[in-house]
């Protein structure tokens, strides 16, 4: 028998990974405190980790980055949904 275990469940992160990525959270924090979309944080947090553990690793352009997937994202969730 065969156990399959997510990719994300076995990925082992080391003290630098954590510094690294929380250093891309906070550069994708915006400068004037706005309301963001509640699951904006939550989906940039994923696109961060998913940025670096394919082998991104500077935090200012994970931030980029993972802001504007987590953007698209969210736009594409609510298309779908018919929000405004």
């Amino acid at each position: 028998m065969t156990l399959c275990v997510p990719a994300e469940s076995s990925l082992i992160l080391t003290p630098r990974d954590f510094r690294i990525i929380d250093l891309a959270m906070r550069a994708a924090e915006p400068v004037e405190p706005v309301p963001l979309d509640q699951g904006h944080r939550e989906a940039v947090g994923k696109a961060v980790i998913r940025l670096y553990t394919s082998g991104m690793t500077d935090p200012g352009q994970l931030a980029e980055a993972a802001s504007a997937m987590a953007a698209t994202r969210l736009l594409d969730r609510r298309r779908w949904r018919g929000d405004n």
